[in-house]
């Protein structure tokens, strides 16, 4: 980590403006931090060239980083530590930098098969799901997201918006991922005509509808698992009373599998009827015991 610091000041060394920034952004980092300096001033360093400089290598700093702290983390450390310096209205400098990552996701160095991101789908995604977390960052009760419903209003949010404007627009995809509007916006644009803005809207539905089966996911077995509880039975015991393996049932507990809509009223039915029998025999049941 303390490489990718050491060449970003060794290249901002001879920009007095960008070296200014960079000791407004780097600053002091409290000891009761969550994580060390370094690696802290590593995604600032790492944000700040992609902004500045937008090189290859950069790029593969911030796979790097990723790889090591994971998408959301990576986001919320390059949101804080940009914001020591990015105090102007609508933060320019993180605004810069989604519209970097954006670039090579989905703009003209995604489609350049001589550029890094063009030749590498797997960097596209890396830039891509970079720039829409760094847009997921921050809190949802925001301003409501302009309706956007002309192609001018929709062009111009992206030629003069920021980042603020685009976590708002972000935040409402992210509330109602299956309402449409996603494919409103995508109708209004022609992808031979406007192919970065079109992608990039087709990658923020995805996402949203991406996060919101997981959301689904987690909260199905967080139910089955809870319902199960409430039985007093084993994971094996309800997995028998409901004509399943105990290794489908344990797939349906931790989130893996997803089970149907019968098996799922299976489930609550079965429940339903174990609960009244343990009431009626005075059973005190049982702890729930791992398949």
């Amino acid at each position: 980590m303390w490489g990718i610091v050491a060449r970003f000041e060794d290249r901002a060394s001879g920009n007095a403006d960008l070296a200014a920034t960079w000791r407004a952004t780097k600053g002091p980092v409290d000891s009761g931090d969550a994580r060390p300096r370094s690696v802290r001033l590593a995604v600032a360093a790492n944000a700040l060239a992609l902004v500045q400089y937008d090189a290859d290598d950069d790029v593969h700093d911030l796979q790097r980083i990723t790889v090591d702290l994971g998408r959301r983390q990576v986001a919320a450390l390059q949101d804080e530590m940009l914001a020591r310096s990015d105090t102007e209205a609508g933060r320019p400098v993180t605004t810069r930098l989604v519209r970097a990552l954006g670039q090579r996701a989905w703009g003209r160095a995604a489609r350049a098969s001589d550029t890094l991101t063009g030749g590498s789908a797997e960097l596209r995604a890396l830039c891509s799901e970079a720039a829409l977390e760094l847009l997921m960052v921050g809190p949802r009760d925001t301003a409501p997201a302009p309706a956007l419903t002309s192609r001018e209003d929709l062009l111009e949010a992206f030629a003069t918006g920021d980042v603020l404007l685009w976590r708002r627009l972000v935040a409402a995809a992210l509330a109602e991922p299956w309402a449409g509007r996603a494919d409103e916006h995508l109708a209004l644009l022609d992808q031979e005509q406007r192919p970065s803005e079109f992608e990039s809207v087709r990658a923020l539905a995805a996402m949203a509808r991406r996060i919101a089966e997981e959301d689904e996911r987690r909260a199905v077995a967080d139910h089955i698992r809870t319902t199960i509880a409430s039985t007093g039975l084993t994971q094996r015991e309800f997995a028998t009373l409901v004509g399943t393996s105990p290794s489908r049932l344990s797939t349906y507990v931790t989130g893996s599998v997803t089970p149907s809509a019968a098996m799922l009223l299976r489930i609550n039915r079965m429940a339903k009827r174990a609960r009244v029998e343990a009431a009626r025999t005075g059973s005190s049941g049982r702890s729930d015991e791992p398949a």
